[in-house]
Parts: C-alpha cells; structure tokens; sequence
C-alpha cells in the first residue's frame, strides 16, 4: 500500500489526491486534464463535483464521451459509508476487465456541524484502507474559496499526496488512517442540554424503542422511508447495547435545526477499534453487521468510550427548532 506520500507504483494500486483549489479556474486547469488523460488511456473515469463544475467540465468537453461519468455531488453522495460501497461496486465493475479507473470526487462537508465534518474526514481517511489495492487515481477536490481551514487540514492530514497546477508531491502532514480516526475520536463532544426524550431500556423493551424512534423522526420531518432506514439504524446500536454492553443501556434523543440525535449508551468497555464499522464485514463472518449497517444508513456515527460506551447516531432532518436546543461538551476516553 502506498501510504506515506508515494506515488502509485507499477502494481497499480491506489493513488489518493486531494486538490485544494481557490478558484473554478484552478480547478479546471486541474481536472480537466485528468479527465481528457483518462479517457486518452480508455480508463473509466467517474467525476462527482460541484454543480458548476459538472456544467463547465460538460462545456469544455462538449459533452459527456464514453467512458466518462459526470454527475452533480448532490445527486451521487449519499452518506459516507453508502457513498463509498457504491463506489467500491463501481470501481468493481470496472476493474473487473483489468482497467484502471478514474475518480474526482468532492464530498459534501456539513459546514457548521462538527459531527458530520468528523464523519467525512473519517471516510477520506478510510478511502486509504478500503481502496488500498485498488488500481485507481482518486483526485478529491477541496473547494478552499467556501471551506473552513478544518476541513483543508483534514484533506492535508487524509491524503498521502496533494495535487496542483504543477503536479503531485507528498502531504507532510499526511496521518495513517487509524491514527487519524483515533485523533478524531479524542475530539468527539456529547451533548449537554437535557434530550427531548430519555429512557433506560432493555431487550424486551426494544420494539417500543423501534416506536419511538419512529415516532420522533416523523416529527422531525424524515420521510417514510428515512424514518425506517433510522430506525433500524438505532435499533441495531441498541441491540448490542443490550446483548454485548453491560447494564444499564439508555437512549437520549434531541432535535437540532438541522438534524435529529440519537444517544445510545450502555456501561460497558466500549469500542475500541476507530475503523470498527467502516470496512464491509466478511461475507462469512456472523458478526460486525450492526454497526456497518448503522453507519450505512446515518448521517453520521460517532462513538465515545467514556464512562461506558455511548454511539451518537445523526440524521439530517429539515429546520423546526434553534439550533441553541443543544450544546456540547468534550468526551475523553478512558
């Protein structure tokens, strides 16, 4: 695996770049290279950016050729551990026939909601392992005109090589993955305003905790379908809760402006592992399914081994309260 800065070798395994752009010039200077070298080399290449980019690049290329896949960042991001296992089977497809691929793609940062920062500079850090021997270039572009200089750090601290006008060099910042994500988990902040709801519950009281989750994410403006992918988000943290924690579990939920959160907490040693849910499990494996599952369907998936284990599971929702409701303090480890 080429980690620390190198570039991609003749195995053909992973090369992650991160573009740090202050203009839509620079960008294109950038990116449209790339993808005329692509396509030049008959290399698959899928390219996922902001809406003007898709238009200008479109312009440029006077259309969309064979072989190229232009789609607006809003319409292919989903959440971050979704976003990268539709990656993962596209990539699959390609690769299949022995082909490198191509991939420039521009995460949608929550600016203003730590959390979910945290969440996808966790996934630009997994991209790392989860890729690792993929032979692919994945160049993701850093809008530095709208982004707080947080989120350009971590594109610093997540990406073994940075990408320019001039060409790629090593990022001297660069942390390995499990590093990082451990990093970002000494950071993690619980919430300290009192939750709309709060109840100690156990194994037989699960289907009631299925209802009022549903219930609260109704309220909270999710649809239908959201609601459900929640629900059983919740439900799988609080199972484990139950059969794999230590008495006693309780479930906290508030409402932001902007989202809906959800506080899992039993009195057991916790998680440990700072990539644990973010890889698929094994085919034949029986367990680790739950949080995978719980990060593929959240908006983000925080865990904090303090005083017991608690697992924040967050879901966007529409505007219908202050965003004041909550506040935050800091959650160390033990």
């Amino acid at each position: 695996m080429h980690f620390h800065g190198e570039t991609s070798g003749p195995g053909g395994e992973l090369a992650h770049q991160a573009l740090i752009y202050g203009s839509d010039a620079e960008f294109m200077e950038v990116a449209l290279p790339l993808i005329e070298q692509g396509l030049g080399s008959e290399e698959p290449t899928l390219v996922s950016v902001q809406t003007r980019h898709i238009d200008n690049l479109g312009a440029a290329l006077g259309g969309t050729p064979e072989g190229l896949s232009l789609t607006p960042a809003e319409d292919w991001y989903e959440t971050s551990a979704r976003s990268r296992d539709k990656l993962a089977r596209w990539a699959a497809e390609q690769t299949d026939h022995g082909r490198r691929v191509r991939v420039i793609a521009e995460p949608p940062w929550a600016v203003g909601n730590p959390s979910r920062l945290r969440d996808w500079a966790r996934h630009e850090a997994v991209v790392n392992v989860a890729f690792a021997s993929l032979p692919a270039m994945f160049v993701c572009p850093y809008d530095a005109q709208s982004l707080p200089e947080e989120v350009l750090a971590y594109a610093r601290d997540t990406h073994p090589e940075l990408l320019d006008g001039t060409g790629s060099r090593p990022s001297g910042s660069y942390v390995d993955p499990r590093e990082f994500c451990d990093r970002l988990d000494s950071t993690i902040e619980v919430q300290r305003h009192a939750p709309s709801v709060e109840t100690m519950f156990g194994l037989g009281d699960l289907p009631a905790i299925r209802r009022l989750v549903a219930s609260l994410a109704i309220d909270a403006g999710l649809s239908g379908s959201r609601t459900e992918e929640i629900v059983l988000s919740v439900n799988e943290i609080a199972t484990n809760a139950v059969l794999h924690g230590s008495p006693p579990s309780t479930i906290r939920a508030w409402r932001r402006v902007d989202e809906i959160i959800f506080e899992v907490t039993d009195a057991g040693e916790g998680i440990r592992d700072s990539l644990a849910g973010q890889l698929p499990p094994p085919p034949e494996g029986l367990g680790g399914r739950g949080l995978w599952l719980t990060r593929l369907l959240s908006d983000a998936v925080e865990i904090c081994n303090a005083g017991g284990c608690t697992v924040t599971i967050h879901a966007a929702a529409g505007e219908e309260e202050p965003a004041s409701a909550v506040g935050e303090l800091p959650c160390r480890s033990r």
